[in-house]
């Protein structure tokens, strides 16, 4: 399957994005009523609690099922994105101390560039 219709896409244009999973160290935002902050998403970490943690500048902001809903809704929602799964395979040992082979899958996005 190419893409959604069936057309050749060219992947050059996607990037695939690179993840941090380390746990957030600074600090957090505790706004008071009337209050609001303004800055870049530094980080989204969705396993933190029960909706994820996104941080702005460095700050971690505990997200609500509300807060999550809408981030989505802002940021994922409605943008290209190409889901790749490589041709080549790797590798691991199970529990069972038995070798399984994969193909790695990913998600791209399109870069700043094209």
């Amino acid at each position: 399957m190419a893409s959604k219709e069936d057309q050749p896409v060219d992947l050059d244009g996607f990037e695939e994005p690179e993840v941090d999973g380390s746990d957030s160290n600074g600090g957090s935002i505790e706004l008071q009523p009337g209050e609001h902050v303004v800055g870049t998403i530094t980080a989204f970490k969705p396993w933190a609690g029960d909706y994820g943690v996104i941080e702005i500048d460095g700050q971690g902001v505990w997200l609500n099922s509300t807060l999550r809903q809408q981030l989505v809704s802002a940021l994922i929602e409605g943008q290209q994105v190409a889901y790749v799964k490589s041709e080549d395979e790797e590798s691991f040992t199970n529990d069972d101390g038995e070798e399984q082979t994969y193909n790695p899958r990913s998600f791209r996005f399109p870069s700043g560039d094209s």
